[in-house]
């Protein structure tokens, strides 16, 4: 059966953004290769599918008609915005099941990428939030409820300058060394005025935000699952991060 190069052109399309999106997003190794390969066999009698996708990269071939067609889409930053992965898993579902043609579905990818976008008034409050409530989990059996306002006023600060900072894009190290510098210049300089709050509780809950949890677990899931180049990347990553943040958090110390 011969199939039209237009049509081929747009899998193409349709299979890299896809990808793209889960990978950038925070989506596992193994669950982005499995989506692109789904949606290359839903579509067209194909062989000799290869998918290899990495920490920042993905690539991948197939055969139909006897000609091979291959793409690569690079993914330079990425984030933790799991809304996003869990539309693109129903979007392959549904294409799959060929409830889109492929005109559709490029219109569907489009209107995912446009309505997923994270509101950063949301992400501040949340990231605040998180912050605050967090002391009452390290020092839940004799709580102080100074750390409380304390962690609140610093976290806020600390993420509003962060958001700043990220958007300049200078590297995951700087952004959190920033991070760091300032939950420790914030705490220390409210300690200056206020006393009788845990400094330690507040600069550990204001830190929160920034702790490369998903990233490790990611990294650790992707290992278990023998993709050791992007797991062996998320783990390094991951403790260069944590290394930003101690170093940040250390130096404002000399200055109180």
């Amino acid at each position: 059966m011969k199939y039209r190069e237009d049509d081929i052109n747009k899998l193409l399309e349709i299979t890299s953004r896809a990808g793209a999106m889960m990978l950038r997003n925070g989506a596992e190794i193994y669950r982005v290769e499995d989506t692109v390969e789904r949606i290359i066999r839903s579509i067209y009698e194909a062989s000799d599918i290869d998918v290899f996708a990495t920490f920042n990269a993905l690539i991948y071939s197939f055969n139909v008609d006897g000609r091979t067609y291959a793409n690569v889409k690079r993914v330079k930053n990425r984030g933790n915005n799991l809304i996003v992965v869990d539309k693109v898993n129903s979007f392959s579902r549904k294409f799959c099941n060929h409830e889109f043609s492929l005109d559709e579905a490029l219109k569907e990818l489009d209107k995912i990428k446009k309505t997923s976008k994270a509101d950063v008034k949301l992400k501040i409050i949340g990231a605040t939030l998180a912050s605050t409530a967090f002391p009452m989990i390290v020092n839940s059996k004799t709580p102080n409820l100074l750390d409380l306002p304390v962690t609140f006023i610093v976290s806020l600060l600390t993420y509003l300058i962060f958001i700043k900072i990220e958007k300049k894009m200078y590297g995951y190290f700087i952004e959190n060394f920033a991070a760091g510098i300032m939950v420790s210049f914030f705490a220390h300089l409210i300690g200056e005025f206020i006393f009788g709050f845990n400094m330690a509780n507040v600069i550990i809950s204001s830190m929160m935000p920034y702790v490369p949890g998903f990233l490790l677990t990611n990294s650790i899931r992707d290992l278990m699952s023998g993709d050791s180049t992007s797991g062996l990347t998320g783990l390094a990553m991951s403790f260069f991060v944590s290394l930003a943040l101690a170093i940040g958090v250390a130096f404002p110390m000399t200055l109180f």
